[in-house]
């Protein structure tokens, strides 16, 4: 019997590893995607009030609605140094309104804040650490009448927002 005879361990040859390695690969990614589906929290990306009736999911509208009939629209414009500034155009009377900025994934990323105005008509406030990400933005009235909203993407310091309902 010659060396070139005898037999191969497993290990050294590709077919093993062809055989044995994609199923193991496809376990660890299996558990991978596990791992991140639940550390990603919930499954919706925007939080929104809804009321489910059987599989139907209905949004509760009447604040977008409210925005449009008072013909309500902003100009909101951030700073290098955290600075908001907001230019609500249309008819409000409120002292304050609430500004939540959501991360596209992450809802534990989310910010929110209060704008008060000034003797201008504009209304400010500061929030640090928006740079970098991109947002979804949601300006609503103190008793929650009336909202707007927008979409600020990454490195943009500045977005129109708008009632989601439109007619």
């Amino acid at each position: 019997m010659t060396n070139d005879s005898r037999a191969r361990r497993a290990w050294r040859e590709p077919l093993f590893w062809l055989v044995a390695g994609l199923p193991a690969l496809g376990v660890v990614a299996g558990v991978g995607v596990v791992v991140a589906a639940v550390r990603s929290g919930g499954s919706d990306a925007l939080t929104a009030d809804v009321r489910r009736t059987a599989q139907i999911q209905v949004e509760d509208t009447r604040a977008d609605e409210e925005a449009l009939r008072r013909g309500l629209s902003a100009r909101l414009v951030f700073d290098a140094d955290g600075g908001i500034d907001l230019q609500l155009r249309g008819a409000d009377d409120a002292d304050a309104l609430h500004l939540r900025l959501l991360h596209p994934a992450r809802a534990e990323f989310d910010r929110q804040t209060t704008l008060r105005r000034d003797a201008d008509g504009r209304w400010h406030a500061r929030l640090d650490g928006l740079a970098g990400h991109a947002w979804t933005v949601r300006l609503e009235s103190a008793d929650h009448a009336w909202r707007l909203a927008g979409r600020l993407p990454a490195g943009v310091r500045e977005t129109e927002l708008a009632p989601l309902w439109q007619k």
